[in-house]
């Protein structure tokens, strides 16, 4: 989803700039890297959400977790500007932790919200509540998590702009779009998502988590949280031979690892590499300010060249074993076509199987609903199982026979006879369909078949020589669904009858 990529993008330019983050104090950084955590912690919450939680109280709780990272995640940022700007001088017993006080309060009180109902108040029972929108109204406690975030937030801001006016216009332009961009998204959460799509793009724990990735990103990016402050004792330390020069070639920074060229070899390594020892080419680059030089070590790769020559000697004599591989990783291309073909089934009946779970969670053994909802359940277990028959089929055949398609009607409406609608299906003579238009018009016949509960008493299903044709005695008339085939309806003496078509391009077998 557009939530999973936003997040997911906003670490790689976090962890992108982990080099920088190692370069900080250890305070600072312990302190940037928990918040790293956390945006992982509110993914990992999310995921379990929307992928494995199946309970309303599974759902309220991940909701509730979401709170925890956009109240910590302030309060880091807001001890990191404060340390930022005390500096070297600080010898303090490290006070501003003890903000992590409040933020972790905050994040309990929302924990616990099925106690007080301080931050959402459900208008229905509380083990059916799963903070779902028209379901709670906001309490008091909500807007103070909003005052915490939003003080925090403006506090850091305010301390690390302060005294660094030089730096701090050239970041007010990328912060007014970071505000500009949380505006704007949170207005599309409210009023468009909300009212005019069923679809969540993102939520909006998702808008706090990454406006906040992105003013740490600014601040690192233009310094206001400074980093790699010892560079030239950082440069010292590496390994490679390298050095960086001014513009007259005279060195200003030496690697650990002294790398000895001539002006003049250094003035041709610019142009191209050259080779100052048989396996060690110098290189060149221009920088701001001057050049950078260094030498790589190639002694490994043409060891391994000589090797891959000693190897393809020995592969000519092992053509069999090849032979002998290149089946098995058909055998393997097999199995993963197969297990694709299962996912894509599992993905396509999702949404069914989900609504026998919702209706098997909220039956009451003993009740009067009872067996009315397991007869019910039974009608969409068959359809399940017979679609995901007919979903094979299709994985293997471009065409399937209208046996196939009565041999599913058929165990339907052996079902659909507990639940007061008594089915029967007639075949016609057999023809071969393409596939699609066979999944079509069982799925057809389900739609109409489940409108039908409670409206009609009997219901008749035969082959019309295109399609099916429904038949039942009722007054009611069944709307149109998304996967639906295009359904032609007209009465006769008190029965309504129902034609769906298969379309064209039916072979008799």
């Amino acid at each position: 989803t557009c939530a999973n990529y936003l997040i997911y993008l906003g670490l790689l330019l976090f962890w992108e700039q982990s080099v920088y983050v190692r370069m900080l104090p250890s305070r600072e950084r312990t302190y940037m890297m928990t918040a790293a955590f956390l945006m992982l912690f509110y993914q990992v919450t999310r995921i379990f959400k929307y992928r494995f939680a199946a309970s309303a109280l599974a759902f309220r709780y991940a909701v509730y977790a979401y709170w925890i990272p956009q109240m910590l995640i302030p309060a880091l940022f807001l001890m990191t500007c404060i340390c930022t700007r005390r500096g070297r001088e600080r010898q303090d017993k490290h006070l501003e932790r003890l903000l992590l006080i409040p933020a972790a309060l905050l994040a309990l009180l929302v924990m616990t919200n099925d106690l007080h109902t301080l931050v959402y108040k459900p208008k229905i029972d509380l083990h059916q509540f799963s903070v779902d929108g028209g379901t709670y109204t906001l309490g008091a406690a909500f807007y103070l998590l909003y005052a915490w975030m939003i003080l925090t937030v403006v506090l850091g801001l305010v301390i690390t702009i302060r005294g660094t006016e030089r730096r701090a216009m050239q970041v007010i332009r990328p912060l007014l779009g970071v505000v500009a961009l949380w505006v704007v998204l949170i207005l599309l959460i409210l009023f468009v998502q909300e009212n005019y799509t069923s679809y969540r793009f993102f939520n909006v724990p998702e808008v706090h988590i990454f406006s906040m990735l992105a003013i740490l990103e600014i601040f690192i990016r233009y310094r206001l949280i400074p980093y790699n402050s010892s560079y030239a004792a950082f440069f010292r330390r590496l390994r490679i031979p390298a050095v960086i020069t001014d513009r007259a070639l005279d060195p200003a920074y030496r690697s650990e690892t002294e790398l000895s060229a001539s002006k003049q070899e250094l003035k041709a390594a610019l142009r191209e590499p050259i080779y100052l020892t048989p396996d060690r080419p110098l290189y060149g680059k221009e920088i701001r300010g001057g050049y950078a030089f260094w030498e790589e070590d190639e002694s490994a790769l043409h060891q391994a060249q000589k090797r891959l020559v000693e190897a393809g000697e020995v592969i000519e004599q092992e053509n069999s074993l090849l032979l002998a591989e290149t089946e098995q990783k058909k055998k393997e291309a097999f199995l993963q076509s197969r297990h694709r073909i299962y996912h894509e089934i599992a993905a396509e009946m999702y949404p069914c199987q989900k609504r026998i779970t919702g209706l098997l969670n909220n039956l009451v053994p003993g009740t009067a609903g009872f067996r009315k909802g397991i007869a019910y359940v039974s009608v969409l277990n068959a359809y399940v199982k017979r679609k995901t028959n007919l979903l094979l089929l299709a994985a293997e055949n471009e065409w399937i026979s209208t046996d196939e398609l009565f041999l599913a009607l058929e165990e339907s409406a052996h079902y659909l006879q507990f639940v007061g609608l008594k089915t029967t299906a007639q075949r016609g003579e057999e023809r071969s369909y393409p596939a699609a238009s066979v999944i079509k018009l069982y799925d057809t016949f389900e739609n109409l078949a489940e409108q039908l509960i409670g409206e009609a008493s009997s219901l008749m299903v035969a082959w019309n020589g295109k399609g099916l044709r429904l038949a039942a005695e009722t007054a009611w008339t069944p709307r149109a669904q998304a996967n639906m085939l295009p359904v032609r309806l007209w009465k006769s003496e008190g029965v309504l009858y129902m034609d769906v078509f298969a379309g064209e391009g039916g072979e008799e077998k």
